[in-house]
Formats: C-alpha cells, structure tokens, sequence
C-alpha cells in the first residue's frame, strides 16, 4: 500500500481552516495521556524535570509529525505488525514507569511515617538533585516515541490541512510545530500549576498519592497496550 498523499485537492490557507487546525491541536493537548502524567510526575521531584519531560514528548511529537508528512508512518497504517510491535513495546515501557512511580509513592508514605516537617524540607533539595534532566527527558521522548497512535493521528489530519502544492514542509513546519508547540505549552502550564502548589505538595502523604494515582494509571494503560499489542500479533 502506497502512503497517502498529503492532500487531495489545492486548497487556500485561510484563517479560519487555521484555526480549526489550532482548535484540534487543543483538544489533543488537554486529553490525558501518558505525556501529561509523565510531566506531572515528575513535575512532583522538580520544575526542571517536569519541563524536562515535557520537552522530550514535545520534541518526539515533532519527529512524528516529520515521520508522517513524509508517509513514513503511513507503515502502521499498511502493516498491522509494525504497528502491534511498537504498541507492545510501548505497552512495556509504561509498564516499567509505572511500577517505578507506584515505587517512588511507596517511599513517600514511608518518609512521611518516620520524617518530621524540619527534616523533610532539609531532604526536599537533595532529593530533587537527585534526578537529573537527562531522566525524564529520554522517558518523555521513549513514552512518545513508542505510542503508534501518534502517528496515526498526524497522518490521518495532515491530509485535511495541507495545500498540494504547499508539501511536506508546510505539513511539518507549520502543522506539526502548531501541535508540538500547542502541547508543549499545555505540559508546561502543568509543571508550572504543580510548582505553584508546592508548599501543598511538599507534604509527602500528598505526593505519594499523586504519584501512586499516576503510577497505577500508567500501569493500566500500558497493560492496554501489551494485551493490544499481543492479540494483534497472535495468529
């Protein structure tokens, strides 16, 4: 199966056909997903890192929207293994991250037991070097990067909104980066609320059941994924 062009017929770029774009680019943002727990979890261990996390989803969304514009990822679209593998792996991945958070909220409680207030905000900083930006980066772009569903939904929407004659560059620069950008704002208003709340945060009991939420529901999706992923491969 050949990949799909990128449009069907010329047409204008007007305000209006923009601007139902950017309208589809919010709704992406504001939809929970892995993306939005993952900045928020570790928006929870500091700023940087949530920003840190919300940079590497960002950045791996763009690399999907080029993979798109160019009918690469047009190949899940055309093999249900390639798509079915890179779910299952994704499936894995979340799983991993959600058994380390679900981890992480089991040290909170425990801290918060036996730790006085005085002595948890002496242990707060140390705590929050203790993650550095390479982290949560790779594990922003590792959870974007192996969800298939990404690509698919830049691949089907490109083709309504690109002019023939304007190509994959407008696809990609334009298009793509109002998403990547519009996501990427959404993720950082979250680091930021989480941040603004710290002092309310700083109590452990508090982040531990944030994080064990978040662990549980990243638990559940990539269980989704693995068991998606696995009947799709079965025979």
């Amino acid at each position: 199966m050949c990949p799909p062009p990128l449009a069907t017929q010329d047409r204008a770029v007007t305000l209006s056909t923009y601007l139902a774009f950017l309208g589809v680019a919010v709704i992406l943002a504001v939809t929970p997903g892995p993306d939005t727990l993952l900045s928020l979890r570790y928006a929870l261990v500091s700023r940087r890192a949530g920003a840190a996390a919300a940079t590497g989803s960002s950045v791996a969304m763009f690399v999907w929207a080029a993979l798109a514009a160019l009918g690469l990822a047009a190949l899940f679209e055309a093999s249900d293994i390639a798509y079915y593998v890179v779910s299952l792996l994704g499936g894995c991945y979340l799983l991993l991250l959600g058994a380390r958070t679900c981890w992480t909220a089991r040290g909170r409680f425990r801290d918060a037991a036996v730790i006085s207030a005085a002595r948890l905000q002496q242990a707060t900083p140390a705590q929050q070097q203790s993650t550095t930006p390479l982290t949560p980066l790779f594990a922003g772009m590792a959870t974007c990067m192996t969800n298939p569903k990404v690509g698919l939904f830049f691949l089907a929407l490109f083709p309504q909104f690109t002019p023939t004659s304007m190509g994959p560059v407008f696809a990609i620069v334009v298009l793509g980066g109002t998403v990547v950008l519009t996501v990427f704002a959404y993720l950082i208003s979250v680091v930021l609320l989480v941040d603004a709340a710290n002092r309310w945060l700083s109590n452990p009991r508090v982040t531990g059941w944030i994080e064990l939420v978040s662990g549980l529901t990243l638990l559940c999706l990539g269980l989704y994924m693995v068991i998606a992923g696995t009947l799709g491969l079965l025979p």
